[in-house]
């Protein structure tokens, strides 16, 4: 006990001196925790401590006696997790189509400007009317191919019609 009395004021030398350059740069955080500490211990740990108590209590009990209702807690947690993640998933996909589509919408009008530039606004004009009218006789086209379909199959509807009883009992008149 005596090495120790008689090495004490050494070692606080040792320590005062140690922490001196230091001091003036970690005495503010020092008073920062010490006063957060002091803060903490008279006001809010009567608060909270009995809420922990109780809750800490509840959470053992159930985590003893209740491992359904636990694993259905941490059930919807892993639900709530996957879900967050997809969320994110999607959003990422939504950014890169988007942006696909922005860029091939930037390349066509840039393509567009350049094909007017080279033709002439006259020519560009012309080619436009051509392809305007190609895609007009494509879909008259398909009207008339549409037609002639349901028409044939009205045809074909009203033959097989003929060649039933029905139909002959329609003609004798009943």
């Amino acid at each position: 006990m005596d090495i120790l009395q008689d090495s004490f004021p050494q070692l606080f030398h040792l320590y005062s001196t140690y922490y001196t350059p230091y001091a003036s740069y970690i005495q503010p955080l020092r008073r920062f925790f010490l006063l957060t500490q002091s803060y903490f211990y008279y006001y809010a740990f009567p608060t909270l401590y009995p809420i922990y108590t109780l809750t800490s209590r509840l959470f053992a009990s159930a985590l003893t006696e209740q491992q359904s209702l636990v694993s259905l807690a941490l059930l919807a947690l892993l639900v709530v997790v996957s879900l967050k993640v997809l969320d994110m998933v999607r959003r990422t996909i939504m950014y890169w189509v988007n942006l696909a589509i922005r860029l091939l919408m930037y390349l066509s009008v840039a393509v567009l400007g350049i094909w007017v530039y080279q033709r002439g606004v006259a020519q560009s004009l012309e080619d436009l009317g051509w392809i305007v009218g190609l895609l007009a006789g494509l879909g008259e086209a398909g009207e008339r191919v549409g037609y002639e379909k349901a028409a044939g199959s009205a045809r074909e509807a009203r033959k097989i019609s003929k060649g039933s009883s029905r139909w002959k009992t329609r003609e004798a008149g009943w």
